[in-house]
Order: structure tokens, then C-alpha cells, then sequence
């Protein structure tokens, strides 16, 4: 996706870990029909005493929907009913079956795998991933992707360990592919930068090869911020340090002029962090777009604002244009596109869809979908963006689901994309019958 969301306070416990995803990945497929299906957590039954479960809505010619969904409960997984939750760490096809498999934290790390039926079978706990030690707040950060282009599916943790006098952190590389018992071909340490101990991972494409590349998500205690790209090769992650994107409440990885270079994308707001005269900083938000063709870190800025030609709406000081991205192909015409959403985070009022072409992204056919308004599940945030219904053009998923609070029922509206872009009128449903 890509998808890309704005940045908050830096996870320390595997049960806050929240995905901020900034290349389109491989769609989760977990039955291997072909059609994207989407990770789920929650309670069956009553939302505060029902049991944790954790499994997939299953994509399928008409989109999403609960009617077609697998969930798994603590004693379907073979784990003791001891009402700790369960959450989606990261998902990929580990051990190369084609069907995407769950990296799940049940109170420390296990793996359950995909199959034609969906995630099935008893979850298999990984040594790797296994929280041990009291101190170590367990791994702040965990990226699933092809990190030394060899066309396996690998894992990249990031702990962060307390309990010194100052913070530490330890970051491994896990080889695919892996075994069904959830070993890896093979592991070893990464070499990050001193201020990853502050910092949580993430996937980006910096240079087109078949080696994805990490983002060092950072300052996140700042808005907005920088982070840094870090290049990977045959040997993992992290073998070359390329430089600070510009700073950012959001960001997103693509091709938006068509040229087969990984074009960068980054969303400021105009709302800064929350501190003592913030409301005299506000400006209009903005998308800034960094063509690849010579490297996104050199490349100069092209900008869209809600006043740019073509986009709907009027800028305004505090807007929260760019405060979450989202990136496909939507229309299908080789170019990625982009979802810009509008509106404070935890508040987004519209997702404005802008076309990317030859000159990449402009105003140009842009349109604004209002965002659904907040009901008893919450408020709706940008959740993914891939073709769930098979037709060839992504779908808009917006979700009230937030990984910091995995027990709770989520809400769900689909906008299916089509060659115009996305019906305004989403399909909606939510996991309370689940």
C-alpha cells in the first residue's frame, strides 16, 4: 500500500506495535485464491469478556465481508486460555506455499500459517521472537518483506531492551525461508544507527532493485519529522545509510510517473504536535512527491495543495491535507495514485484521490470522498489500499480497527475502485457478529 499513517508516541510493548507500512506490499492472500484478504483481531461474542481471536476477512468477487471470514480462538491456536490478546504483528509468506502467513503476539511470538482454508492449524511459537526476559520490552518494531532480494520472504526485528542505565536495543535479521517450525534459513545481527532505540522500522523501495529497503521511522515524538532510509542488498538490511526524507506527518513509496523508479511521497499536515503554542504554528497541509528517476533524497518537491488545480476543497490553516497516505494503481493506467486524507488524525473529515501521469502526481480528475462519520466503534482511519474484488482496480478500505486496542470490534467501509476511481458510496459493515 501503500499505505502510510502519521506518526505518534513510539511503541514499547508488543501489544502497542502499530504497522506504518510506506511501499505498496504484497497483497495479504492468506487462502491463496488470488484476492487480498485483510487481518483481523477482536472478542467473539462480547467485546470485554468474549474470547480473543484472531484470523482474516477473506477478499472475493464482491469485496470484503464478515460472512466470509476465519477467526481463531486462543484454545484453536493450542495456547492456554489465559484471556491475554492476541495481535497481528506482520503478515508474509514465510515459508514460500503462497499463502500468506499471520506473525501473531499471544504474549510472545508465534506464527500461524496460511492455507486454502486460511490461517489454520495450532500457532507455532518462534525462539526468535519470544519474549524471555523481563527487561526486554520485547520487539518495538518487526518489518516482513524481501530484504536481500534473493526472493524469499524475510524478518526484520527490532528490540528495544531497558533495564540499563541507558536505552539499548537489538536489531536481527531473519532469513526466509523458513521452516514449519518457524526456524529461519538463517539469522544474524543488523547494523542500525545509534538512535534506533528511539525508533520503529519500516519498508520502503528506494532504489527499484528486488531488495527492499528500510526507513527508520524516528523523533516520533516530534511533528513532523524526518526519517532515515537505509539501504538493503544481497547481504540484509541496513548495508548503506542514504540519507533523512524531508520532514513528514505521513509518507508512501511509488511510482507515480510511470518511469520504474520508486518515487517518494510525504504528507505534512499543517497541525503540529500537541505542545504549548502549537495553534500559532498551523499552516495548510500539503502532499510534496520526490521523483526517483535520480534518487528521491535529491529530487525537488512537487507540491499539491487543497488551493492546487483541480483539488477539491480550499486550504486553510490546520486543514490536515497529507495527514495519511495511501498509494495503487487505482484506475489501472500504469501510473500509482495516491489517497490523501484531510482532517486531523483520529478525525479525518475526507480522502481526496489524486491521479498520478507522465508528470506524476497533479490535480488533475482528483476527487474528495467524505470520510464516514464517527459512530459507537470510533472514527474511520485509512486502513489499506488493494483490490479485494479482483477487477483490477484497488479498493479503499477505511477501518475504526487500531492496533493499540486489538479487543475491540471494528468497523469497515469499502470503496471499490474502478477505472474513474472509487464509487462514493462504500460498502459498510462491521466484526460485531464475528
Amino acid at each position: 500500500m501503500l499505505l502510510a499513517t502519521a506518526c505518534g508516541a513510539p511503541s514499547t510493548d508488543l501489544d502497542e506495535v502499530e504497522n506504518t507500512s510506506s511501499t505498496t506490499p504484497a497483497p495479504n492472500d492468506v487462502n491463496g485464491d488470488g484476492f487480498p484478504d485483510v487481518p483481523i483481531t477482536g472478542r467473539s461474542g462480547d467485546a470485554e469478556t468474549g474470547q480473543p481471536y484472531v484470523g482474516v476477512l477473506l477478499g472475493g468477487t464482491d469485496g470484503l465481508s464478515p460472512d466470509r471470514s476465519v477467526t481463531l480462538t486462543r484454545a484453536d491456536l493450542g495456547l492456554p486460555d489465559d484471556g491475554e490478546l492476541l495481535t497481528v504483528l506482520g503478515t508474509g509468506d514465510l515459508d514460500g506455499d503462497g499463502h500468506t502467513d499471520l506473525l501473531v503476539d499471544a504474549g510472545s511470538g508465534y506464527v500461524v500459517w496460511g492455507g486454502p482454508e486460511g490461517p489454520t492449524g495450532e500457532a507455532v511459537p518462534l525462539p526468535w521472537l519470544e519474549k524471555d526476559d523481563p527487561s526486554d520490552m520485547y520487539a518495538v518494531s518487526l518489518v516482513v518483506g524481501d530484504f536481500d532480494g534473493d526472493g524469499h520472504t524475510d524478518v526484520t526485528v527490532l528490540d528495544h531492551l531497558q533495564g540499563s542505565p541507558i536505552d539499548e536495543y537489538e536489531a536481527a535479521f531473519h532469513q526466509g525461508p523458513f521452516e514449519r517450525d518457524g526456524s529461519p534459513a538463517e539469522s544474524g545481527e543488523v547494523a542500525l544507527p545509534e538512535d534506533a532505540g528511539d525508533a520503529q522500522l519500516d519498508v520502503i523501495d528506494a532504489d527499484g532493485d528486488a531488495a527492499l529497503d528500510l526507513l527508520l521511522v524516528r523523533n516520533r515524538d516530534e511533528s513532523p519529522a524526518p526519517h532515515l532510509v537505509l539501504r538493503s542488498g544481497p547481504d540484509g538490511p541496513a548495508q548503506e545509510v542514504l540519507g533523512d526524507t524531508a520532514l513528514n506527518h505521513a509518507y508512501a513509496n511509488g511510482d507515480f510517473d510511470g518511469d520504474a523508479h520508486p518515487d517518494l511521497l510525504v504528507g505534512v499536515s499543517g497541525i503540529p504536535n500537541n505542545e504549548p503554542g502549537y495553534e500559532d504554528e498551523l499552516h495548510p497541509g500539503y502532499v510534496d512527491s520526490y521523483a526517483g528517476g535520480d534518487g528521491f533524497l535529491d529530487a525537488e518537491p512537487s507540491r499539491l495543495t487543497l488551493d492546487s488545480e483541480g483539488v477539491p476543497g480550499d486550504a486553510e490553516d490546520g486543514d490536515g491535507f497529507g495527514n495519511g497516505l495511501l498509494v495503487g494503481d487505482v484506475d489501472g493506467d500504469g501510473y500509482d495514485d495516491a489517497v490523501a486524507m484531510t482532517g486531523p488524525f483520529h478525525s479525518y473529515e475526507a480522502a481526496t484521490l489524486l491521479f498520478g501521469g507522465p508528470d506524476g502526481l497533479t490535480g488533475e480528475r482528483a476527487t474528495a470522498l467524505p470520510v464516514p462519520e464517527r459512530g459507537d466503534l470510533g472514527a474511520h482511519l485509512p486502513h489499506s489500499l488493494a483490490d479485494y474484488d479482483g477487477d483490477g482496480h484497488p479498493d479503499l478500505l477505511l477501518s475504526t480497527a487500531h492496533p493499540a486496542m486489538p479487543e475491540g470490534d471494528a468497523g469497515y467501509a469499502l470503496f471499490r475502485g474502478g477505472p474513474d476511481g472509487f464509487d462514493p458510496e462504500p460498502v459498510e459493515f462491521t466484526t460485531e457478529s464475528l
